[in-house]
């Protein structure tokens, strides 16, 4: 039953994805119309890895179930927020560079 919920959670957030792809922070360039047409340029470019090869990379090092992702853009580079909850009930927080796929910072809530 709990991999189930767990299921119906992960549907829930690639939905909720989709409508939060564009949000940025404070210190964001553009609004969100424009974050969103940038990212998916920065994708098609090869300037920013596709979502699917970040997740990868998040999860080899953290396993878990990615609860939340936010992409970030400031003075024009993007990078990623991911929160993952750990089957011990742990929440972590990762930041990423969007290019690279470097870890740059992570924190436990």
């Amino acid at each position: 039953m709990r991999r189930s919920a767990l299921s119906l959670l992960s549907a829930a957030i690639v939905l909720a994805l989709a409508g939060s792809l564009a949000h940025a922070d404070g210190h964001h360039d553009g609004d969100e119309d424009e974050t969103l047409d940038a990212v998916h340029r920065a994708v098609e470019d090869g300037t920013v890895k596709p979502l699917s090869d970040l997740k990868a990379i998040v999860t080899a090092r953290f396993p878990g179930d990615i609860v939340r992702i936010e992409p970030h853009r400031r003075h024009g580079a993007f990078t990623y927020e991911f929160k993952v909850l750990q089957a011990d009930g742990r929440l972590v927080e990762i930041h990423m560079d969007a290019a690279t796929g470097q870890i740059l910072k992570t924190e436990n809530e």
